[in-house]
């Protein structure tokens, strides 16, 4: 048995009738499909026969469609642009992927600024940007091209030959400066409610505990999952959050975050490092273009603590 019985013999009749039907002519549709005039004709007198139906309403000047006409035009252009959709699809050549995975604050802060310079160093490339959790996480299955890791436990990645040392965290608080909020010194940041990025409190009490003890209490704590969304609190005015200061390096050039003249700038126990699964040209770039990106910020950074006093330990 057929599959589509009642379709007809010869598909060349359909394309034959959607040119017509969309044109609205015998003549257009001839010069579009680059036959004559009367081959169109024949093939839309054969197609009404065979379907035991009138399609096309001829007049004295001009064409329409009957009711059939319109339900079968209708069909025939919905699958016809469908059928172009896909084609057009693979006539175009498969870009590459190049995947990159780091911790949530890093993707947003890091990489999503910097797509535009990324689709322009590899333009043939489809930049797929994986955001995860910070911390660890089994890397041995891992896919992509280059995972950027922010680690507490640096051991595990030091000597290994898949993974190179990247940078350490500059650790400083922050406030959000505001119309009417006057420059405030470090002891009365301190005093401001506490963003954090843990429910440990990690990042404050580390940058605490080799800061003299001021006396000084916050009003309140709140705590978030992501040091991202700590940062996005303090940007808001919530409070003052620990973070790092090469994340937020932007903000601080612009003033829209402050952190007080004289403040130290400590280094955590966090470092990142970037991993190579598989070891290629482009993965090699790929490092190389964002170490550069680490120079350049680093050496942003410093000029900042010269103008401000901060003690980067």
């Amino acid at each position: 048995m057929k599959a589509y019985p009642n379709l007809p013999f010869s598909h060349n009749s359909l394309k034959v009738f959607e040119s017509v039907a969309r044109l609205l002519s015998f003549t257009q549709a001839a010069q579009e499909l680059n036959v004559t005039q009367s081959a169109v004709s024949r093939q839309i007198k054969a197609l009404e026969q065979e379907l035991n139906a009138t399609l096309i309403i001829r007049k004295h000047r001009a064409i329409e469609l009957s009711d059939k006409g319109i339900a079968l035009f209708e069909v025939l252009r919905s699958n016809y642009l469908e059928l172009q959709t896909l084609l057009e699809k693979w006539s175009q050549p498969e870009k590459k992927r190049l995947v990159i995975k780091s911790a949530i604050s890093f993707a947003t802060r890091i990489l999503i600024p910097r797509v535009r310079e990324l689709n322009e160093r590899y333009p043939d490339y489809e930049i797929v940007i994986i955001p995860l959790l910070e911390g660890d996480w089994d890397l041995s299955r891992e896919q992509s091209d280059l995972a950027i890791i922010n680690t507490r436990q640096p051991e595990l990645y030091r000597g290994h030959p898949k993974a190179t040392f990247l940078r350490d965290e500059y650790m400083a608080p922050v406030y959000a400066s505001g119309e009417g909020l006057s420059v405030l010194s470090l002891q009365e940041m301190l005093a401001m409610p506490r963003l954090h990025a843990t429910d440990d409190h990690l990042d404050w009490r580390y940058w605490l505990s080799q800061e003299e003890d001021r006396g000084v209490r916050p009003s309140r704590d709140t705590s978030f999952v992501s040091l991202d969304l700590a940062i996005s609190a303090c940007l808001a005015g919530h409070g003052a959050t620990v973070t790092d200061l090469l994340l937020v390096l932007p903000e601080l050039e612009r003033g829209f975050l402050c952190t007080p003249d004289c403040t130290p700038v400590r280094s955590s126990a966090w470092q990142y490092f970037a991993y190579l699964p598989q070891k290629s040209d482009i993965a090699n770039d790929l490092l190389a273009w964002l170490q550069g990106v680490f120079a350049s910020d680093l050496a942003r950074l410093n000029a900042l603590a010269t103008k401000h006093q901060w003690h980067l330990g």
